[in-house]
């Protein structure tokens, strides 16, 4: 089902926690990674599996939804993944803005998510493996996040970038600049 996916993202489990996932109305890909790989981290750091009833009220802070979205994994600078009408949506909560970016899940994890300029490009990972040389690896509860914000007029350079509690960060953005639509 996500082999290719799994293989290639180099799996770490950072906790013991178990989702449970039957009680969300997810895919079955989806479903898959939460239950197999619930507080994970892949490529390295970079994306994490989230439990998306604690994501839930983050969500719900940061994102103006269209139908019944939910969380189910967030990138290393606090972008969300999310679930929505039949639809990956990544909430890019750095440059507030909301964008489909895979509608069929086989397609999404084995091809997209397994090729490295799309990662590069769309994603940022460039990005994130500068800065993870410079200030290590993130623990589960933290991202990397541009000091001043974006939106508060900071600048997007490798310098601005710390580390932050991803819960306070995106509570944060969401006080300061409202819902992503």
């Amino acid at each position: 089902m996500l082999e290719k996916f799994i293989n290639f993202s180099n799996p770490v489990q950072l906790g013991s926690e178990k989702f449970l996932s039957s009680e969300f109305d997810l895919p079955d890909e989806i479903l898959f990674l939460l239950k197999e790989y619930p507080n994970n981290s892949f490529f390295n750091g970079f994306l994490f599996t989230v439990n998306p009833n604690v994501y839930k009220e983050l969500l719900e802070s940061i994102y103006m939804p269209y139908k019944y979205p939910l969380c189910f994994a967030r990138d290393a600078f606090g972008n969300l993944y999310i679930w929505e009408d039949n639809s990956i949506v990544l909430v890019n909560i750095v440059h507030g803005t909301s964008e489909i970016i895979g509608k069929k899940l086989n397609v999404f994890f084995n091809l997209k998510m397994t090729d490295i300029t799309f990662l590069k490009k769309r994603l940022s990972f460039d990005l994130y493996r500068e800065v993870s040389s410079k200030l290590g690896l993130l623990n589960f509860d933290e991202c990397f996040a541009y000091v001043p914000l974006l939106a508060l007029g900071g600048a997007e350079k490798l310098e601005n970038l710390q580390r932050v509690k991803i819960r306070e960060h995106i509570h944060l953005i969401s006080q300061m600049v409202g819902k992503i639509e």
